[in-house]
């Protein structure tokens, strides 16, 4: 009769080892479903910034070539891209006004430059590359209607007539092809892929 007591109380809870064993059990199968979960969710991410990247560009040509003229003042819109480490995280988009007087179109002072948007990528997302530049300014024109493209060195600007734009993204600078994502801006046609 003792030992038969002994053995119910003994089914009646867990032991160390067996508590160890089940918690580590539940630990490997939430390590293994929140790692495809941290993946795409990251790789979403990626493609989510790229599609607002992509917006923006077009947001940008619209604003030119549409945008209301206000008084005599005529709007072009610059986007400037910058890879370096301090500002990759960012895009920012300009307003130069142009002066119309009669036929004339004069251009205006550095300090009518105004910043009207950032866009702030999403967390973790880097601009890798544009090509071989470190930095680059779409210039949105709106009196020709004409795009060009500005390679900016040292404050000096440089014109480069590629068929091509591509501007790389990627999650922590990751080496992965998932992880990464490039937008190539076609020149001659202003479409964009990605």
């Amino acid at each position: 009769m003792f030992i038969k007591n002994i053995n119910m109380n003994s089914k009646k809870w867990f032991t160390l080892i067996e508590l160890i064993v089940s918690i580590t059990i539940i630990g490997i199968l939430s390590m293994m479903t929140y790692a495809p979960y941290s993946y795409y969710q990251n790789k979403a991410s990626l493609k989510v910034t790229t599609r607002e990247v992509s917006q923006l560009l077009y947001e940008a040509k619209s604003m030119a070539i549409n945008w209301a003229i206000w008084a005599d003042w005529n709007v072009s819109i610059w986007v400037y891209f910058d890879t370096s480490e301090s500002a990759n995280t960012q895009i920012k988009v300009f307003s130069y006004p142009h002066n119309m007087e009669k036929m004339n179109i004069l251009n205006t002072e550095w300090w009518d430059i105004r910043l009207i948007k950032t866009l702030t990528l999403k967390k973790w997302i880097l601009m890798d590359k544009i090509e071989d530049k470190q930095n680059i300014l779409f210039f949105f024109d709106s009196i020709t209607w004409n795009i060009s493209y500005y390679n900016w060195l040292s404050w000096t600007r440089n014109n480069f007539n590629d068929d091509i734009v591509s501007i790389n993204f990627s999650f922590k600078w990751s080496s992965s092809p998932n992880l990464n994502k490039t937008i190539n801006y076609y020149t001659n046609t202003n479409i964009i892929d990605y």
